[in-house]
């Protein structure tokens, strides 16, 4: 008698069942992975923004502004007063004068824009002042400034702050979730 070689139905069986009680404990924790590390990109985003911000301004001998995008569109380089929430991304230009704090919604000529940066991806929404000024030294123009980065679906510590002292440093801590 010729023997078959391959799988029994218990086997196929044992097989599926395992596999899936596996991805019922792996799937959980790989999405908590992802929305981490994506929380972490953003952060870092807007730090690496703050940064570019600060040399710029020593490196130019001016005042250089970071604000919240208006709007959501890409092309977008509008600030505005009030404008809390930086989830539509945010840019830098040169603000000799404030202008960024003071006009209602101010639009720089596009040879003052220096940088600009995306909405953050994910789920996340991202809030703060209008705008963040540096001085030509590069210390902060208005006090320490704290901008926050939560996560929707956010659980144990993917909420994250950034704080920029009055010298211009920016630091980041993770927060429990609210």
């Amino acid at each position: 008698m010729k023997r078959i070689d391959g799988f029994t139905l218990v086997e196929i069986i044992i097989t599926l069942v395992v596999i899936s009680i596996l991805a019922a404990v792996g799937i959980p924790g790989l999405g908590r992975l992802m929305a981490n590390n994506q929380a972490i990109a953003n952060t870092n985003n807007l730090v690496t923004a703050l940064s570019f911000s600060r040399s710029e301004s020593v490196k130019r001998g001016v005042q250089i502004s970071l604000c919240a995008k208006s709007a959501a569109e890409p092309a977008n380089t509008t600030c505005g007063v009030g404008v809390t929430d930086w989830s539509n991304g945010w840019f830098v230009f040169v603000d000799p004068v404030g202008s960024a704090s003071t006009v209602e919604r101010y639009a720089p000529p596009t040879a003052d824009q220096l940088r600009s940066w995306p909405a953050p991806a994910g789920d996340f929404t991202t809030t703060g002042p209008t705008s963040v000024s540096f001085n030509s030294d590069g210390s902060i123009k208005d006090g320490p400034v704290e901008l926050t980065i939560s996560y929707s679906h956010c659980t144990g510590q993917q909420d994250h702050s950034i704080t920029v002292e009055t010298t211009g440093r920016a630091s980041t801590s993770h927060n429990t979730c609210t």
